[in-house]
């Protein structure tokens, strides 16, 4: 079966591809590793846009459109060099006609250059103030130059002009905020994000490591209740809240969670009940009672 993830240059046009090259060893290479596993961070969707622009381009090299959509994926991508390079060709094709300060503020961010950034996108966002993808970009340079106030106005910002602006600006304008010593804030942020779009587990659990630093435990055993409902397992977040408990020093109501925990465990079939992460719960759980711990037996094997 070929793999999918294999950019169609390589048979399509390879000889147009800078980025594969032309050749049998290249051939040999790609055929050898269609029998491997994809690689963690493999990068095939992005190969497939940048080769598939790189052909066009080759037909059509003055064409500021298509390298506008190679800086985009390569910005994307964040291989922020090859964007500049893009940027600078579609100024001198076509200076003014694309949001080439928006992609160039992004790059500079990428880079590391956040100073940079930040007078590259205050013009461009000075022109252009409901620029979503601008607005939040500042925020993170703003966050990255310690001015994590002015980098909450932004994500403000994006929250309000976007319809659905999903779970990331809500948890980056919790960061913004913790940050600027705005805890409680913070928290009005995610239980806003929450009462939107519902019980995102990423806004229950920066909820829940909120509240456990305020101390807030009446809200941290509730968003604990609540990611134990679309958990997998239950078992984790039963140890969590009796951690809690014991953390807050509710020694009685601990001490129930961790029997409980115990109780659960010891009801699980063998197979589910050996799991190294259920046996470490278990461990942990008769820890915290004060119980003997026996060791797991181990089992020789059968002698033939």
């Amino acid at each position: 079966m070929v793999n999918s993830s294999f950019p169609a240059c390589i048979d399509e046009a390879p000889a147009n591809c800078r980025w594969c090259g032309s050749g049998i060893m290249i051939r040999m290479l790609f055929a050898l590793l269609a029998f491997a596993p994809a690689p963690a961070g493999a990068h095939g969707a992005y190969h497939e846009v940048v080769c598939k622009l790189e052909r066009l381009l080759d037909n059509n090299p003055d064409d500021a459109d298509l390298h506008y959509r190679l800086a985009t994926a390569h910005s994307d991508h964040e291989e922020w060099k090859l964007c500049l390079d893009e940027l600078a060709v579609i100024e001198r094709l076509k200076p003014g006609i694309h949001p080439t300060e928006y992609l160039r503020g992004r790059s500079l961010h990428q880079a590391g250059r956040h100073a940079e950034a930040r007078h590259v996108l205050d013009a461009f966002i000075a022109k252009n103030p409901s620029h979503s993808g601008a607005l939040a970009t500042r925020g993170k340079v703003l966050m990255a130059l310690g001015l994590p106030a002015e980098a909450a106005m932004d994500f403000r910002t994006v929250i309000q002009q976007t319809p659905t602006p999903g779970p990331e600006p809500y948890l980056q304008l919790a960061d913004c905020l913790r940050a600027a010593g705005q805890s409680g804030d913070a928290l009005a942020a995610l239980d806003d994000g929450l009462e939107k779009m519902g019980a995102i587990p990423d806004l229950l659990r920066e909820s829940l490591e909120l509240a456990t630093a305020v101390e807030d435990w009446d809200l941290a055993l509730d968003r604990i209740a609540k990611l134990r409902e679309s958990a997998p397992r239950p078992e984790p977040w039963m140890a969590e809240r009796a951690r809690l408990l014991t953390k807050a020093g509710c020694t009685p109501d601990a001490r129930a969670a961790w029997s409980e925990l115990r109780e659960h465990m010891n009801a699980l079939p063998n197979l589910d009940r050996g799991t190294p992460q259920n046996l470490a719960l278990l461990t942990e759980a008769k820890t915290a009672l004060g119980e003997p711990v026996t060791p797991p037996v181990a089992i020789p094997p059968a002698s033939r």
